[in-house]
């Protein structure tokens, strides 16, 4: 979250050699650095998007503070966030680069949601739980994600990938449901 924002309005090939490095590049399908699909979200097209994400990471991370929420929260959302960025593998024409941290914490807010209607803890009741979710489906239905590739929102200095955020409410419901479900079996051999 250190490196200096990533010249968005320069093709990838013209970036500093680490934000290449450090990119995802769907445009290459499976061909990327494995560690791209954790590190291009580390990486920011401006100051304003790096304080935006970081804001929205540290409203994440008291929500996933709250009692109501498991170890299993956890590993849903670290599974979950390779499997966004890999989403951009089926957006249709897919873009030749992506940086940013928006698509994980879409994933964030989708498991720590799920994860709070299962627990249903007094401090994280369900009503906000469902609520949080219903935003995030609503986010989705305006932003299109089918129609629009990229979207340059007004007052923004970046544009925005809709799809990774539809890939990462994906993943992360995937992940959830996931953690939530599954519990493995204690066997008593005494």
């Amino acid at each position: 979250m250190l490196l200096a924002p990533v010249p968005l309005s320069l093709p990838p090939t013209e970036w500093p050699p680490l934000a290449q490095a450090l990119a995802c590049q769907p445009a290459l399908g499976w061909a990327q650095p494995l560690h791209s699909w954790w590190t291009s979200a580390w990486l920011h097209g401006s100051d304003a998007h790096r304080a935006t994400n970081l804001g929205a990471l540290l409203l994440l991370a008291i929500m996933g503070g709250l009692p109501a929420l498991s170890r299993g929260a956890a590993l849903a959302w670290f599974l979950a966030w390779p499997l966004t960025q890999m989403g951009l593998l089926l957006q249709p024409d897919p873009i030749a680069s992506y940086a940013g941290l928006s698509g994980v914490l879409h994933a964030g807010l989708v498991v720590v949601s799920l994860h709070a209607l299962a627990a249903n803890h007094p401090r994280f009741p369900r009503w906000m739980a469902a609520l949080l979710l219903l935003g995030v489906v609503a986010k989705l239905i305006m932003e299109n994600p089918f129609a629009h590739r990229l979207v340059q929102p007004a007052g923004s200095d970046i544009t925005v990938v809709p799809w990774v955020h539809l890939s990462g409410t994906v993943a992360g419901l995937l992940c959830a449901l996931f953690t939530c479900l599954w519990r493995p079996s204690v066997s008593n051999t005494t």
